[in-house]
C-alpha cells in the first residue's frame, strides 16, 4: 500500500543577496511509499506587463537540489536537507503595479502510479543593509527663459524607508500670477524591459505619496521649508535589467490657467546599517541665493547690488549701467539692462521690425531684418551704427536705443548663473562699442568742414563740444555760462543757431521784447541793448533763467558771435541793475 506523504518545509522566511538559503524537508508517510525522485527547485523570475501583455523573460535564477533518487519512503518521518546559495547581485523581491520579482522553492515528489507531490513556497529576498553614505545636499531649478520657475533644495538624495526628507522650495517669476499652492510628492516609476523610457509602455508611475504646501505669488523668492516622511512600506530603488524602480521627489507648483511648474529631484532609496546623522546644511535657494549670485557677478564688472532690490548699478566703459529683472510686463522675468551716456544729438531711434534703407546694404548678421534705424542725418547714422555696434546689439532679444540711452532685454533665466554672467558680458561689450561709437560721430553732413573752428572756440571758452549736433555746452565767458546750439527740425540741414546765456541767479521775471509796456519798465540802457540785439538776430527771448538769441545757421565759426555773447552779458547786468528802481526789484 502506498500513500501521499504529508510535507513540511522549514526555512527562513527572508534572505539577503549573497546568503545561503538552508532548507529542511520533513516527510511523514502513513505507509511504505515508493518514489522515483525528491527534488527542491529554487527559481527567481521577473514579470512585466506591457500593453496588456504579460511578459516573462527567462528565469534569472534556477537551482535544483535532488535530495533523494529512486527509493521507498518507510512509514513514519523522514528528513532531508538542501542549501541554495543566492548570488550577491541577486535582485530583491518586488511586487509593483506592472512589474514583479519573485523567488520560490518548488517541491517535487514523483510517486509511481500515484498522484505526485507538487508544492510551492515563496522566498522573500530583501536588501542587505549597506553602509549609509555621507549626506550630500542638492539643489535644482526649472529656470528656462522668462517663464515662472521653482527652485528646490534637499538635505540629501539618499534615504531609507521611514526617513524624513528635509528641504525647501522657492518660487521665481510668479509676480502677478495666481499661485494655488505647492504639491510635494514622492514618486516611484517602474522601468520595464530595460528599454528607452520614452518608448510607449516602458515607464509607468507605480507609487505616489503627496503632501501639500501653501504658497502664493507674494512668496516670490522666499524659502518655503518642508519636511516629508517616507513611508516605511516603500520598496528600495533597484535595477534588475528587465525591471527597475527609480524614485524622485516631485515638486509641482499649481498655477491658475496654466499647466504649472514641475521639478523632480532623483532620489535613491536603500536599506542602511544605521539611522541618518543630523541633517547637513542644505543649499541656499530663493532671494538669498539670488542676491549672492548677483552681488558676485556684478562685482566682477564694477556693479553694486541694490540693498533692497535685485538690481545692479554702476559704470561700464564710461556708461552708467543698470541691470534688473522685468517682472511686470508680458516679458515677465526677462533680464533687462540699461546704459546711459552723453547725448549723441543725432535724433537716433533704433527699435524692432523696421530699418533705414540707407543701412540695408550694410546689414550685418540679420540686423536690418530685425531692427529699424531712424536718424536725422543718414551719414551720421551710418558712421555710428556700424558693424561692431550692430553685432553687439544682436546679442539681445530686444533693443530700444536712442541718442543717450539703450534698454536691452534677454528672455533668459535672470536669477542665476551662467545666464546672468553672460548677459552682463554682452552688456559690457555693448558699452564698449557705444564708447567707441561716441568717438567716431562726425559733424552733421552740411557742417563737415566746420568742425576745426568749433573745436577751437570750445577749447577757448572751456566748453564741451557735442559733435553730433554741433553744440557747445557750458562755455565760460567773463564768469558766465553759455550754450551754443545748432538747431535742426527733421532733416540734416540746420534751421537756426541759438546762443543761450544761463542766468544765475535768475531774474525775478521774464521780459517780452515785443511788449511796449514791459520795455518801458526797463532802464534806457537795457532798452538800447535789446533794440541792438533784435536788429542783429532773428529772435530774442528773455526768461528768468536764460537770455536766448537766435541767429542764422549754420555757424561756420562760432567765434563770430562773440560780440553777441558780450551783448547778452551786458543786457543781463543792466536788467539786474534795473531791479532796484522798477519792476525787476
Amino acid at each position: 500500500m502506498r500513500s501521499r506523504p504529508d510535507v513540511e518545509l522549514r526555512m527562513s522566511r527572508t534572505a539577503h543577496p549573497g546568503d545561503v538559503i538552508l532548507v529542511e524537508l520533513v516527510l511523514r508517510s502513513r505507509a511504505r511509499t515508493p518514489v522515483d525522485a525528491i527534488e527542491l527547485h529554487l527559481e527567481g523570475m521577473q514579470v512585466a506587463r506591457v500593453d496588456e501583455r504579460v511578459l516573462v523573460p527567462p528565469h534569472f535564477l534556477s537551482l535544483i537540489a535532488r535530495v533523494a533518487g529512486q527509493t521507498t519512503l518507510p512509514e513514519g518521518e523522514q528528513r532531508y536537507r538542501a542549501s541554495f546559495p543566492l548570488p550577491a547581485d541577486a535582485p530583491c523581491s518586488y511586487l509593483g503595479t506592472r512589474a514583479e520579482i519573485r523567488y520560490g522553492i518548488t517541491l517535487s515528489i514523483a510517486i509511481p502510479w500515484w498522484l505526485d507531490v507538487q508544492e510551492s513556497y515563496e522566498v522573500l529576498v530583501t536588501p542587505r543593509p549597506a553602509a549609509r553614505p555621507p549626506r550630500a545636499p542638492v539643489a535644482g531649478t526649472t529656470a528656462r527663459g522668462d517663464s515662472p520657475f521653482v527652485e528646490v533644495s534637499l538635505d540629501d538624495q539618499v534615504f531609507a524607508p521611514g526617513d524624513e526628507i528635509s528641504g525647501a522650495v522657492a518660487l521665481g517669476n510668479v509676480v502677478g500670477r495666481n499661485v494655488r499652492g505647492v504639491e510635494i510628492s514622492l514618486v516611484g516609476v517602474e522601468r520595464l524591459l530595460g528599454g528607452d523610457l520614452s518608448a510607449p509602455g516602458r515607464a509607468t508611475e507605480a507609487h505616489r505619496f503627496t503632501a501639500f504646501r501653501r504658497a502664493d505669488s507674494r512668496d516670490e523668492g522666499r524659502e518655503l521649508p518642508f519636511r516629508f516622511r517616507i513611508p516605511r512600506s516603500v520598496a528600495p530603488s533597484f535595477d534588475a535589467g528587465w525591471i527597475a524602480l527609480v524614485w524622485g521627489l516631485e515638486v509641482r507648483v499649481e498655477l491658475a490657467r496654466s499647466d504649472g511648474i514641475v521639478h523632480t529631484t532623483p532620489l535613491v532609496l536603500g536599506v542602511f546599517d544605521r539611522p541618518p546623522v543630523p541633517a547637513a546644511m542644505r543649499r541656499q535657494i530663493g532671494s538669498g541665493r539670488w542676491r549672492a549670485v548677483w552681488s558676485a557677478v556684478g562685482a566682477r564688472h564694477g556693479l553694486s547690488l541694490d540693498p533692497l532690490e535685485l538690481r545692479l548699478s554702476g559704470a561700464i566703459a564710461g556708461c552708467s549701467a543698470a541691470v534688473w529683472i522685468d517682472a511686470g510686463s508680458s516679458s515677465s522675468g526677462a533680464l533687462v539692462g540699461e546704459l546711459r551716456w552723453p547725448s549723441w544729438g543725432l535724433g537716433l531711434e533704433v527699435g524692432l521690425k523696421r530699418f533705414l534703407l540707407a543701412l540695408s546694404s550694410e546689414d550685418d548678421g540679420g540686423f536690418g531684418r530685425r531692427y529699424r534705424v531712424r536718424g536725422r542725418d543718414p551719414g551720421q547714422v551710418r558712421a555710428v551704427i556700424a558693424g561692431p555696434l550692430r553685432r553687439a546689439l544682436l546679442a539681445f532679444d530686444d533693443v530700444r536705443l536712442d541718442d543717450e540711452h539703450v534698454v536691452v532685454r534677454a528672455r533668459t533665466p535672470g536669477h542665476d548663473q551662467p545666464w546672468l554672467g553672460a548677459f552682463i558680458e554682452h552688456l559690457a561689450a555693448l558699452a564698449a562699442e557705444i564708447h567707441a561709437a561716441s568717438a567716431r560721430i562726425p559733424p552733421p553732413t552740411p557742417m563737415t568742414g566746420m568742425r576745426p573752428a568749433w573745436e577751437r572756440f570750445a577749447e577757448e571758452l572751456h566748453g564741451r563740444l557735442e559733435v553730433g549736433r554741433m553744440r557747445i555746452r557750458d562755455a565760460q565767458l567773463d564768469g558766465a555760462t553759455f550754450h551754443i546750439d545748432t538747431c535742426f527740425e527733421r532733416g540734416p540741414h540746420p534751421e537756426r543757431s541759438e546762443l543761450t546765456l544761463v542766468l544765475e541767479p535768475p531774474l525775478q521775471a521774464s521780459l517780452d521784447p515785443d511788449d511796449p509796456e514791459q520795455l518801458r519798465a526797463a532802464s534806457p540802457g537795457a532798452r538800447e541793448v535789446i533794440r541792438d540785439l533784435r536788429a542783429r538776430t532773428r529772435a530774442l527771448r528773455i526768461a528768468p533763467h536764460a537770455i536766448v538769441v537766435t541767429v542764422p545757421a549754420p555757424l561756420e565759426d562760432p567765434a563770430t558771435v562773440r560780440a553777441l555773447l558780450g551783448a547778452q552779458l551786458h543786457l543781463a547786468a543792466l536788467l539786474r541793475g534795473a531791479r532796484a528802481a522798477g519792476p525787476y526789484r
